[in-house]
This record gives structure tokens, sequence and C-alpha cells, in this order.
């Protein structure tokens, strides 16, 4: 079977990475236009105070339902009946979220451990029995400083790989991998945004993921098309030389993230409330790693390779 023509239709590749990008970069300046954050930051960056809970009364009511009332309807009442509660705490604009299992997410401002106690006890009192599943607190201080260490933790990560590649391979292959792992965050980053997941240290942890996911699948790549080098005389041969490259490693790559996404998608369906965010951020990184290692990096790399070395 003849390669596919890869390299010589970068510009449709770019094109499709450019327009996800600028649809997260509109839904940004949109949120900001609308005095909303800019990206749906969680506590472990701005400081409050997350509990899930867990109240007998919503489950009863889901379950004893008529037939004229659907889901929507029922969660709707018992989060107005609830805001109504945290209103007399001054927390009427708290986020409430109600899970598939019926557990309730509340996130609010920082609260120290009277003023949550006292939130539970009227909630209790008003709403009927409930459990306690899980309360995280963060100071505003260690919010900012876990943000700033997430940043340089990234950008040295990135360094680390543009360093490696470069040392293992060529500094042409070490700008391609390079510009691939940042593709694969600004795409992640993007995509959350438009769906508006939580950008939280577990979020920080999946991109870490992605990048060494991406880069392994964009070595293999690079250690076929690096074999095959040898051959190259001039600009002409090159293209179809990566093209090549590309084919050779094209069903192991496929193979391998259909393979993983196989797992992450049974952690998103099978798995608990507060690991679906993690398990959809690495889907969207997986997808987005496996493109760029096939439809970016290589590209790049052609573009590069042809400049540094001056193939003619």
């Amino acid at each position: 079977m003849k390669p596919f023509r890869i390299v010589e239709k970068k510009n449709l590749w770019f094109l499709i990475s450019v327009a996800v990008i600028l649809l997260g970069v509109g839904n940004s300046f949109s949120n900001a236009l609308n005095q909303k954050p800019v990206l749906n930051f969680g506590i472990d960056f701005t400081g409050g105070t997350t509990m899930l809970l867990k109240f007998d009364a919503l489950t009863e009511r889901y379950s004893n339902r008529s037939s004229d009332k659907t889901v929507s309807d029922v969660n709707i009442r018992f989060i107005e009946n609830m805001r109504h509660i945290l209103k007399s705490f001054g927390l009427e604009k708290s986020n409430i979220q109600i899970t598939n299992d019926q557990e309730i997410i509340i996130h609010t401002q920082f609260l120290d451990n009277s003023r949550r106690l006292a939130i539970q006890s009227q909630l209790q009192e008003k709403l009927g029995h409930m459990e306690l599943l899980e309360v995280d607190i963060i100071g505003p201080t260690i919010g900012q400083e876990l943000k700033e260490t997430s940043v340089w933790i990234i950008v040295l990560v990135s360094i680390a790989l543009l360093l490696y590649i470069t040392w293992r391979f060529d500094l042409a292959f070490g700008l391609a991998a390079l510009i691939a792992t940042i593709h694969d965050g600004i795409i992640t980053l993007s995509l959350a945004s438009l769906l508006n997941i939580e950008i939280n240290t577990a979020f920080v942890a999946a991109i870490l993921t992605i990048l060494g996911y991406s880069i392994n699948d964009t070595i293999v790549v690079f250690d076929r098309i690096r074999e095959n080098l040898v051959h190259v005389k001039d600009s002409q041969t090159i293209h179809p030389l990566v093209n090549k490259s590309i084919y050779q490693t094209l069903f192991r790559t496929i193979n391998t993230s259909l393979t993983t996404l196989f797992v992450i998608v049974c952690l998103f369906v099978f798995g608990g409330t507060t690991i679906k965010g993690f398990a959809l951020v690495l889907l969207i990184g997986i997808l987005a790693g496996t493109y760029s290692s096939v439809f970016i990096a290589s590209p790049v790399f052609t573009m590069l390779y042809t400049k540094l070395k001056k193939v003619d």
C-alpha cells in the first residue's frame, strides 16, 4: 500500500489545530467579557472549600419521582432549596453540582472549620440526613503557590524533553518534539476551556502524563525517520521518506493508542466522581498526542531539517 502524503498536507493539519486553539481562546475571552473566570480553576489554585455530600432525601426523591417529573426537575428543586440555605451564610454564589450518583458537590469560598460545621448542621436540619463523603480545604496563599509550582514543573519538563531529544537524536528532532508537546498541552487546555473542565492539581498531573505519553509516541516515529535519513539526498526525497516512516509506525501507534484509550474510557465510565475529570483530560490528551505525533511532529521536523541542514 502506498504511504499517505501526510507531510505535503501539513497546512491542513496545522489549520485543524489552530482552529481548535482559537475556539478555546475565544471561549476564554468570552468568559472574561462576561466577568467569569477565564478558566475553571479549582480550589487547588484559587483557594476555597469543596464538600462532597450525599443526602437520603435526594436519593428518595429521585427514586419516587412521578412519571411527569424528570431527573432534572428533581435536581433543580433540590439545588434551589440548598442555595436558599447557603444564602443565609452569604454563600448563595457557591457552585453546586449533582453527580450521576446523586451526590452533591459544593464549591465555595474558604471556610474555617466552625463555619463549615455550622453549614453542614443547617443543611442536615433543613434537607434531612446527609453523609459527608469528602472535604477539601485550600487556603488562598497555598493555592497561588500551587499554581506557580505547576507552571514551573511543566516548563522544566518541556526543557528537559528538548535537551534529551536533541542529545539522543538531533536539534531538528528536539525542536519538533518540543513544538508537538506544547501543541498537546495547548490543545488540551483549549478543550478544557470549551468543556469547562476544572483546572486543579489532578489536571496538571494529567498534562504531565500526556506529555510523557506523547513524547514516547513521537520518539518511535522519529527513530524510524532517523534510520531512513541515510537515503536523503535533497528536499525532494525527504518528504516521501518521512511519509514512509510514518506509515511504517502507523499501525503500532494506532494499536497503542486504542489500548490506552480503552483503559481511560473504563476509568471515565466506571470511575468515581473525583476521577472523572482526570480521566477526561487524559482522554483528550491521548487523542491530541496521537494526532500530534503523526500530523504535527513529523511535518514540523521536515521543515526544520530542511532549513537547519540546508537540504537543497
